[in-house]
């Protein structure tokens, strides 16, 4: 599958993802948008999966993320945030094909993800991702990954 930029439309996208992600991005989109670009697979012109590049900071973000990740925005890193696979076409490795095609057509730019459940680590790292750091909140578990070239 090829990646395509369909740019800051996000309605097509946000249809596929959970209705709490939905909740998240869908009320703020304006604000960011400007900022965002978002990659998707298609599938004989259904979404298949995508995901966001926001390229300063990630809405709503935790008071982890603006003390840990916030460094990570100032060097030039770009966030990945909401990648999504439509249950449909889960079991294809559509996420990790999504994250090498976007480190294929940007071959020199680094990236940042914050992920809230930790069996999610090791996706990332089998995707050349690595933990830099965890939050200590026992209550609102986080990780900050990154990605560089």
């Amino acid at each position: 599958m090829e990646l395509i930029n369909i740019g800051s439309d996000g309605r097509d996208f946000f249809k596929i993802l959970p209705k709490d992600w939905q909740d998240i991005i869908v009320p703020i989109w304006e604000d960011y948008k400007r900022g965002a670009r978002i990659y998707v697979f298609k599938n004989d012109g259904e979404l298949a999966a995508g995901g966001i590049v926001f390229n300063g900071a990630p809405p709503n973000m935790t008071v982890f993320e603006i003390e840990e990740g916030q460094k990570y925005v100032e060097l030039g890193f770009q966030y990945i945030g909401f990648l999504f696979v439509d249950p449909k076409y889960r079991n294809q490795a559509l996420g990790s094909k999504w994250l090498m095609a976007l480190k294929v057509k940007f071959p020199n730019q680094s990236y940042w993800l914050t992920i809230e459940e930790e069996g999610l680590r090791s996706f990332y790292e089998k995707n050349g991702f690595k933990c830099v750091t965890e939050s200590k909140d026992p209550n609102n578990p986080e990780w900050i990954l990154i990605y560089k070239p």
